[in-house]
């Protein structure tokens, strides 16, 4: 009986070893699978687009050849073109959304892996230049995953004057001021702002964002166990997506795309109350599929 017994634990001791290898290779597989997904590199030509610059005014067409060759929306092609060397520094946009660049693939938590621009010695690198930016532009990477799901990672710009973004980093901290710069060894980026919406609520956004949704804990279920949208006092965690939709949300513009309880990086991306300011290392006909 004892030695029955003995069989017994031997055996569950052996399937829960094996289901633990089994957990473990699938998250592997699925990491390897979606590694790629995190940065895309041009399939199509680099075309001559000086001609297109060197137009007094630009068309629809015009524009959208430019998003495909250089990565940048019609809000920052007008504001870039105003410039004294505008026609240069666009042209030096596309050289760098066309260039290729070295990606790793490093754990920055117990369950999360995130991809970065690295240079010869993979010592992460600023891979491009930011396109113009306001208080109140969103921003946005798919750099991060875990458990085999790209989850992305989102921020909101707080003071661009300073280049000063708000950011729940990860699990395990608390929401903070973040330098805006270290979006630029991210190999996927995207800039959004809102349409229609002026400068002035903007700023109104970023200083609500700033005011209320600092040195708040990390917390992977906001939504799920508590409401989405409580009065500001009431907050007791959040997460990256959280922390852009909630002052958004605030001023009347729900940003959450599929209105799950869960507000994902994702979902913002997809949201039609933004125009595209600037992508990188994202494909112009599927922002985030």
């Amino acid at each position: 009986m004892s030695n029955l017994k003995y069989k017994i634990k031997h055996r569950k001791s052996f399937i829960a070893f094996l289901t633990i290898i089994i957990i473990i290779s699938a998250i592997n597989i699925a990491d390897k699978i979606i590694e790629p997904k995190g940065h895309f590199s041009p399939d199509y030509e680099k075309n001559d687009i000086t001609v297109i610059l060197d137009k007094a005014s630009l068309s629809q067409g015009d524009y959208k050849e430019l998003f495909y060759q250089t990565g940048l929306g019609e809000t920052a092609i007008d504001e870039i073109l105003s410039q004294s060397n505008g026609k240069e520094n666009v042209l030096k946009f596309q050289e760098t959304f066309f260039k290729k660049s070295n990606i790793l693939c490093e754990w920055i938590g117990i369950i999360t892996k995130q991809e970065s621009i690295v240079n010869n010695e993979k010592k992460p690198m600023y891979g491009f230049n930011l396109a113009p930016y306001k208080n109140g532009y969103v921003l946005i990477t798919k750099a991060t995953h875990s458990l085999g799901w790209r989850h992305g990672h989102a921020g909101i710009v707080t003071d661009a004057q300073n280049g000063e973004t708000l950011e729940a980093v990860i699990l395990g901290t608390s929401t903070m001021l973040q330098d805006i710069n270290k979006w630029r060894v991210y190999p996927s980026f995207i800039m959004l702002k809102l349409k229609d919406v002026s400068g002035e609520t903007l700023a109104e956004i970023a200083a609500f964002a700033k005011n209320n949704m600092q040195d708040i804990p990390y917390g992977l279920t906001v939504g799920l166990t508590s409401k989405k949208n409580p009065a500001p006092q009431n907050i007791k965690s959040t997460q990256c997506a959280h922390v852009v939709w909630y002052p958004l949300m605030q001023f009347g513009y729900d940003t959450d795309y599929d209105g799950s309880w869960l507000v994902t990086p994702k979902d913002i991306a997809n949201s039609n109350l933004f125009e595209i300011v600037q992508i990188y290392g994202v494909n112009p006909k599927e922002i985030w599929p």
